[in-house]
């Protein structure tokens, strides 16, 4: 027989036998106690053969507790309505940032919190009545909101039966309109702003290239002056030509007095019309010139002032049109599989827990027999 504590009367009576032989004074009665307790039998000890004995002796108690545990299992399992998680993801808007940098109108943890702290408990006034009324939805007052890892999207989400499925619906979705009507203030003031440069590049771009066309015009009244200019040009070579001839007919036939007079009138005509030629052809020449090579640099400026306010007009546009307002990526949504614990897991846990309170049970049963028979003998 394996035993597994020292009899307690045995101990004891030990104690007592020491006590008395270190006071010198030991009590009469003490000195038989241990051939006493031998003698009728007596002995407080568990070892793993009565244990059995005991788990044999109860064992269709155990059964009976055992398949009560089971069978309450599986009425759990078939009243117990199953429960779906219902979940939505919000998408907070974005802008683009300078080239290629795209960046979010508010930090997704700036957003949790006000989700979490402002806009499900306003959810929850929101439907506080058919709360009340409804005393048997779950989960509706306990929606999760998280940030995935690595990500700028929001997910909510909440669990309950079928049932209430529209419940958890609409609770989501007023959560979803809250955060589009918050940020959709922030949106609209970056596209009204994106929309004024835009309007201004527009201006900027229209007004070089009416600068261009002045200059062009300008270009073109140039050539008109040098063609005038080549046409006075030839009318004063001609009007030279024409003084220098008389002045020559001149000095052959004058011989009197007023040959003189005659040759210095011809030589200030010659003079004068060779100063003239001489400004037609520094105008023609130089300062045309000039003017066509500054209205050329000018036109050239202007194209390269243009291709670049067109270059601001397009980044403007892409600006504006990837302004990406918050939404939410899906409706809210059941989830196809149930959650929660599984038949299966919840028949296991009952046969666990009704085999131990099938063993509780013996053994208690078992303490009540000993203590009806002990009251039994005593009164004997």
């Amino acid at each position: 027989m394996l035993k597994l504590s020292i009899p307690s009367k045995i101990v004891e009576a030990t104690a007592g036998i020491q006590s008395a032989v270190m006071t010198k004074n030991p009590p009469t009665h003490e000195q038989n106690l241990l051939p006493h307790l031998y003698e009728n039998g007596y002995e407080d000890e568990i070892n793993l053969v009565d244990l059995w004995l005991v788990l044999m002796k109860h064992r269709m108690l155990i059964a009976g507790v055992l398949l009560l545990c089971v069978l309450a299992g599986i009425m759990f399992t078939l009243l117990l309505p199953a429960k779906y998680q219902y979940s939505t993801s919000i998408e907070l808007g974005a802008r683009l940032d300078g080239e290629n940098d795209v960046v979010v109108i508010e930090s997704p943890e700036t957003l949790l919190a006000k989700i979490q702290e402002s806009y499900i408990p306003m959810a929850r006034r929101q439907y506080q009545q058919y709360l009340a009324e409804h005393s048997a939805v779950e989960g509706v007052l306990k929606i999760e909101s998280r940030i995935p890892k690595g990500s700028q999207i929001i997910v909510l989400s909440s669990k309950g039966p079928e049932g209430d499925s529209v419940m958890h619906k609409a609770v989501q979705q007023s959560v979803v309109n809250m955060v589009k009507m918050d940020h959709k203030r922030i949106t609209d003031v970056l596209r009204k702003e994106t929309e004024i440069l835009q309007n201004r590049a527009v201006a900027k771009l229209e007004e070089l290239k009416d600068d261009a066309t002045l200059i062009r015009a300008r270009e073109k009244r140039l050539g008109d002056v040098s063609v005038l200019l080549a046409s006075q040009a030839k009318e004063v070579r001609d009007d030279l030509a024409q003084a220098r001839a008389d002045r020559a007919n001149a000095i052959k036939q004058t011989r009197d007095e007023s040959r003189a007079l005659t040759l210095m009138m011809l030589d200030s005509g010659v003079q004068q019309y060779r100063q003239r030629l001489a400004q037609i052809d520094e105008r023609l020449k130089i300062k045309v010139v000039d003017s066509r090579d500054t209205l050329v640099r000018q036109l050239a400026n202007n194209r390269r002032a243009q291709l670049s306010q067109q270059d601001t007009v397009a980044k403007l546009k892409i600006q504006l049109a990837s302004l990406r307002e918050t939404r939410a990526l899906t409706p809210p949504m059941r989830s196809l599989e149930t959650i929660g614990p599984g038949s299966s897991l919840i028949i296991m846990l009952a046969l666990v827990l009704g085999l131990m309170l099938g063993v509780f049970v013996a053994f208690f049963a078992e303490f009540l027999s000993k203590v009806r028979h002990q009251n039994l003998i005593a009164q004997d």
